[in-house]
């Protein structure tokens, strides 16, 4: 008896995954929960339970590759003498009960095809094609020779499902002359890549591919540069009052809550109460509609160790208190740095918090995250000298300043709106209520 192993659904929005390393190998025992592979969505990476003990017999996809939700991606038996039965790439579960008519029609085709040349000799093929790929090229009459020179985008140029299918579709659309055009235009193309690869292995330049996580930041980023109209306003804060409480008090706050007292909780608390009064900061825009969310859900920028970034949330963020920000924002960062958060953290944000300061920037202008309207970038927090009226005249003190920048969507947010939200959270950290914190 055999176990499908299935790409899981790790969350509501989630809709593929990405699998980075296969903990076990074919013919490798395994038991029931223990992990047998790690995976990487658009919010975290997470490790996969095996679903039944028994023994590794066949893997059906390879570190790097991207795999649909429901599909199986591996097969568990009791011993590896066990026959899995045919399972292609792509298919699902519910893809099974149709499996061995498709088979057949597949080798009826096949032979069909074969009478007419023998270009399918794949047996012999040193380069990887994977079943799928060789059923799609034997059914569409694509030949090994047309194979060979698909330039595959999967790992290690690995030609794939999306590969060979758009090829087919342009060569249907061409006629046999430009048909000739493009496979000398594409053997150029090849040629020019291979001379590419030629003059960099031969320089000191080092090719290294993106990861998965910076694949997906790059991706988002490019989105939101392309949907927001980006605006931007700043501020500078005297954050003085609250750089001394801090100071007198974390140490004592450590030892009461075992929590550190950070600058976060402060921030986020304005920004909270700040929304309240501006709602329409903590908007969502959904198509041509605006989306009125109920809960403040607040995104919070984490950096990796890796240099890579995660943003868990802060779900329904209005209903904490001062302690309940700061264990949140603590235990949040701390998961998110050792790759524990669950999928569901990593998503559902209605406005994001990001603290280029911590790095020592003096500003940041941050990119916002949809489908939120707007993103705060907090700077590093230096003592200046100020200048401050007093009934005496003015005088210069030393103040510790911070700036705060504002991106919002100019659809929906204008400029008045977003600079008043902006004084308010500046209005609110200077003379920020120290009575609500119990110390």
């Amino acid at each position: 008896m055999t176990t499908d192993v299935i790409m899981p659904k790790l969350g509501e929005s989630i809709t593929e995954g990405t699998i980075l390393e296969w903990k076990k190998n074919i013919g490798d025992s395994i038991e029931r929960d223990e992990t047998i592979l790690e995976i990487s969505t658009d919010k975290v990476d997470s490790e996969v339970p095996s679903p039944a003990s028994g023994v590794l017999l066949e893997i059906l996809y390879n570190t790097n590759e991207t795999v649909p939700v429901g599909e199986i991606i591996a097969k568990i038996g009791d011993s590896f003498d066990e026959k899995p039965s045919k399972v292609e790439k792509n298919q699902t579960v519910s893809d099974k009960k149709s499996n061995s008519e498709e088979n057949i029609s597949l080798e009826e085709s096949f032979d069909e095809k074969k009478s007419e040349t023998d270009t399918f000799d794949f047996d012999n093929e040193r380069r990887f094609f994977s079943p799928l790929v060789k059923s799609i090229a034997k059914k569409e009459g694509v030949s090994l020779a047309e194979l060979r020179d698909i330039k595959g985008s999967g790992h290690n140029s690995r030609v794939n499902k999306n590969d060979i299918l758009n090829y087919i579709k342009q060569k249907k659309q061409l006629n046999s002359e430009s048909l000739k055009d493009f496979g000398k235009d594409y053997n150029t193309n090849n040629n020019q890549i291979s001379s590419y690869k030629q003059e960099v292995s031969n320089s000191n330049t080092e090719i290294e591919p993106m990861g998965h996580i910076r694949k997906m930041i790059a991706k988002h980023m490019i989105k939101s540069r392309d949907t927001s109209v980006h605006v931007y306003s700043s501020n500078e804060v005297d954050m003085t009052s609250i750089v001394n409480f801090r100071n007198d008090n974390k140490k004592s706050y450590d030892l009461k809550y075992d929590t550190s007292l950070t600058y976060t909780p402060f921030i986020t608390r304005a920004v909270i109460k700040a929304i309240n009064e501006y709602p329409m900061i903590n908007c969502s825009i959904i198509g041509e509609n605006i989306s009125h969310n109920k809960n403040i859900n607040m995104w919070i920028a984490v950096a990796l160790p890796d240099n890579n970034l995660i943003v868990p949330v802060i779900k329904n963020s209005e209903e904490l208190n001062f302690l309940g920000l700061t264990r949140s924002t603590n235990d949040l960062a701390n998961r998110a740095r050792l790759g524990s958060l669950n999928p569901d953290e990593a998503q559902g944000s209605s406005f994001t918090i990001t603290n280029p300061g911590i790095f020592g920037s003096l500003f940041g202008m941050g990119i916002i995250n949809q489908p939120n309207v707007a993103i705060l970038s907090v700077g590093s927090i230096h003592k200046r000298p100020v200048v401050k009226e007093t009934d005496y005249g003015d005088v210069i003190v030393p103040r510790s300043m911070m700036y705060l920048t504002l991106a919002y969507d100019h659809r929906i947010i204008d400029g008045a709106y977003g600079t008043k939200f902006l004084g308010k959270i500046k209005e609110l950290l200077e003379h920020f209520s120290f009575d609500e914190i119990e110390l």
